[in-house]
């Protein structure tokens, strides 16, 4: 009815349809309006227009009123209402909520800080939620979110998750964001810092979710669950060590059921300084219990167990197997005393099956590098055989491999500057990389290409760049613009030409890769903290 009704206008103005839908779009736009809310003035009134001489008092009235296109700037104050729109807005015409210039605006008291419930394109920055009961709740298909500059701190009424983005909701974007202490310890570890999806169903497809550029620590049974596919998380810096009655927990938590959960990509995070829980005697910093993740150039270390543990049995929905696992730097992880330890709770990555019917094979451990560990690789009836090791660096068997800083004296999880695993330029692991895949195709030129193992790349999956490739032993590069993994299939943005067999690797600088997370001559830079608008 309204197509038909734009038609019979667009043909009565003498107008083409499309150039009927952009003038609309532009007068919605045009109406776009700039409110203001100010908690503290004392002239300030929810019946107020909410301009900046007569503003609204409330953020309840923001809720309300908001449609796309709107921006409500909230002047500095401390609120006991959530954010939680009304309406949506659109891709063209978002609904925004930020603080006011530099001003410090919390958001405290409340039963959450941020609820979306099928509500997209919402933007809220520049504001601090403290001692809430839930921090950050997106659900019922809440798509294409932003939430940036945020500090997330301090529960109130701990349930399981502090924050969810779930039911099936995708396309959210979380950057440049700080997410601290939700959880406790008693009998066991409750409370989750930030789950994406929902780990007991197959129904829940919340996927393509950007988490960047943030910190998350201090939690209950994890700082970070991912219960999605295709979901990415990097630059993020991660920790959870002892921080409540002498107890913490695991890091990252990856898993699910294999139709809606696995292949996601964890890439320059810092992973560190996992905790001893009241009920077992240390955890991992990331447990992968999915398949074809791409885990890539994080930094691990200070872990109580493994850095990585690729972990199964009965109460998980599928074994990990095919996850790619390369160019990584671990250090001085599994270094729990406990005497009931086992001895793959001593490596830097363990691949443990607690006797179940699921199996943990076709693994592809690449090109990383180890120091200051018992064992490099720790194997519970999980077999060595049926995995891929190549071009790992063990500095404890084959020289130290010289990391800027580093050593088995634990520190400050809040340093941002030691550990520093990137190498010295006189490192044995510089130029000593090998090929992640090799080609398949016939010797040729093009811009598609096919490989042994697609699943090493990403082209971004519609929220990031796409991977940048070269060739081994040229200098040829191209950025990836489509990957089919049922065939194995790049296509690049650009031509190159190569030769059957030759190997493919992320671009690289130098004769070779280096082994690691960190190329010496590259721009790759370990993630910082972020600069966040208040310490509570």
């Amino acid at each position: 009815m309204v197509r038909g009704m734009m038609k019979r206008i667009a043909k009565a103005l003498g107008l083409a349809q499309s150039t009927l839908l952009i003038a609309l779009i532009s007068a919605s736009q045009a109406q776009a309006t700039t409110y203001y809310v100010d908690g503290s003035n004392s002239g300030a009134s929810d019946s107020n227009p909410g301009t900046s001489a007569q503003p609204w008092k409330t953020i309840n009235k923001a809720n309300s009123t908001l449609v796309a296109g709107d921006t409500v700037f909230i002047k500095a104050g401390t609120y006991t209402t959530y954010i939680s729109p009304s309406h949506s807005g659109t891709a063209t015409a978002r609904i925004t909520y930020q603080n006011f210039g530099s001003d410090v605006v919390t958001i405290q008291n409340a039963s959450y800080g941020i609820f979306l419930d099928g509500d997209s394109y919402i933007t809220v920055q520049g504001i601090n939620f403290f001692n809430l009961d839930q921090f950050l709740w997106l659900q019922n298909s809440s798509n294409h979110n932003t939430i940036a500059y945020c500090n997330f701190d301090q529960f109130r009424n701990v349930g399981w998750s502090g924050s969810k983005i779930y039911q099936s909701s995708s396309y959210n974007w979380v950057h440049h964001s700080r997410f601290s202490k939700y959880g406790f310890f008693d009998s066991s570890s409750e409370g989750t810092i930030l789950d994406i999806g929902n780990e007991e169903t197959q129904t829940d497809f919340s996927n393509y979710n950007l988490i960047e550029d943030s910190q998350l620590y201090w939690a209950g049974h994890h700082v970070l669950g991912v219960f999605g596919k295709f979901n990415v998380i990097r630059r993020n810096t991660m920790h959870n060590e002892n921080w409540s009655n002498g107890h913490g927990s695991r890091v990252v938590y990856v898993a699910g059921y294999e139709a809606n959960s696995g292949q996601n990509l964890f890439d320059s995070n810092i992973i560190s300084y996992s905790g001893v829980p009241t009920e077992s005697w240390g955890r991992p910093g990331l447990s992968i219990h999915t398949d074809r993740n791409i885990i890539r150039r994080n930094a691990f270390y200070h872990n109580n167990m493994p850095g990585i543990n690729l972990y199964t049995n009965d109460s998980y929905y599928q074994g990990p197997q095919y996850n790619v696992i390369y160019n990584n730097s671990f250090l001085h992880n599994g270094y729990s005393t406990d005497p009931n330890a086992d001895s793959w709770y001593h490596s830097a990555i363990s691949m443990v099956n607690d006797g179940t019917m699921w199996t943990i094979n076709g693994n592809e451990v690449k090109n990383n590098l180890y120091y200051l560990h018992s064992t490099a690789n720790g194997f519970h009836n999980a077999n060595q055989s049926d995995q891929i090791f190549a071009g790992n660096w063990n500095g404890d068997t084959q020289g130290d491999p010289k990391y800027v800083s580093g050593s088995a004296t634990i520190g400050d999880p809040f340093s941002t500057t030691s550990p520093d695993l990137h190498l010295q330029a006189g490192s044995p692991a510089i130029d000593k990389g090998v090929a992640l895949t090799t080609v398949k195709s016939s010797t040729g030129t093009g811009t598609t290409l096919v490989v042994v193992n697609a699943g090493y790349f990403t082209d971004g999956w519609g929220i990031i760049t796409g991977d940048v490739i070269q060739l081994m032993g040229s200098s040829q590069r191209a950025t990836i613009t489509s990957v089919n993994y049922s065939t194995n299939t790049l296509t690049l943005d650009t031509p190159l030409s190569w030769t059957a067999n030759q190997g493919v690797s992320l671009a690289y600088e130098g004769s070779a890769p280096d082994v690691g997370a960190y190329e010496v001559q590259s721009a790759n830079q370990a993630p910082s903290a972020p600069q966040n608008l208040r310490v509570f």
